[in-house]
């Protein structure tokens, strides 16, 4: 019986750390045939689905100037978003600006999950999430601009509803420097020379940068409580052992 509780209890210790610390450096990714979202002139806007380490789920894409095509495979680093700002843990597409994936996580969670799906708040959302990123840490800017190609393919540019409610999402984004999320979003940085698109031709631009939600993060308290009964029962296993002595 003894051996049975130490067996338990330490198969909880190691689960429990395993699930605070480790991760996947690296995954497989492709871009699953054809992406879910609705289309503005000749772009899909967000949210998209991709097959991940084997498991199709949703992302978000936040890379205006590169293109990914349906079916192309590749290697991403995977960087928790909470630790953009440290350099150790890897560096994302648009750099270790903290601030600025806080804003992405910010109209991401408004996104993500859509059910049922919200085109036009998707458009405004995805919009002005390329709008965030465009030519970020010297990245390239295609042209037209995101708020440039949304202006040309509305009707009446500009003044159009959806173009200015994504000006108001890009300007409200900007003070969500801070913000964190409920959720666990991991940032998924294509790996350079990776990309594979069966045979056809995708070596003239490098996959895109999606964003992925995984999780509900565990409040502190949670994890808390967690801590203390497994130190509690560890105590205990410890005191049962000694009495047996």
């Amino acid at each position: 019986m003894g051996r049975l509780c130490r067996t338990t209890l330490m198969v909880g210790l190691a689960c429990f750390f395993a699930a605070l610390g480790l991760r996947a450096d690296t995954v497989s990714m492709t871009l699953t045939n054809p992406p879910p979202g609705n289309t503005l002139g000749d772009i899909y806007v967000d949210p998209y689905t991709a097959t991940v380490g084997g498991v199709s789920t949703t992302v978000i894409c936040d890379d205006w100037s590169d293109n990914t095509y349906t079916g192309e495979t590749w290697t991403a680093n995977v960087i928790n978003e909470a630790t953009v700002g440290n350099t150790t843990l890897g560096t994302p597409k648009f750099g270790n600006n903290q601030a600025l994936y806080n804003e992405l996580t910010w109209l991401a969670d408004q996104m993500e999950p859509a059910t049922p799906q919200n085109a036009t708040l998707d458009t405004e959302l995805s919009f002005a999430v390329w709008d965030l990123t465009y030519g970020a840490n010297g990245t390239n800017e295609e042209t037209p601009s995101p708020l440039t190609y949304l202006a040309e393919n509305l009707t009446g540019g500009t003044t159009n509803s959806e173009y200015l409610a994504t000006v108001t999402l890009i300007s409200d984004a900007l003070g969500e420097g801070s913000y964190t999320s409920a959720y666990t979003w991991e940032i998924l940085t294509p790996e350079s020379g990776t990309a594979s698109c069966g045979g056809s031709n995708c070596a003239s631009s490098p996959p895109q940068e999606f964003l992925m939600r995984t999780a509900a993060e565990p409040s502190s308290l949670t994890l808390l409580a967690v801590e203390l009964l497994l130190m509690a029962g560890f105590a205990g296993l410890m005191h049962w052992r000694k009495a047996r002595a």
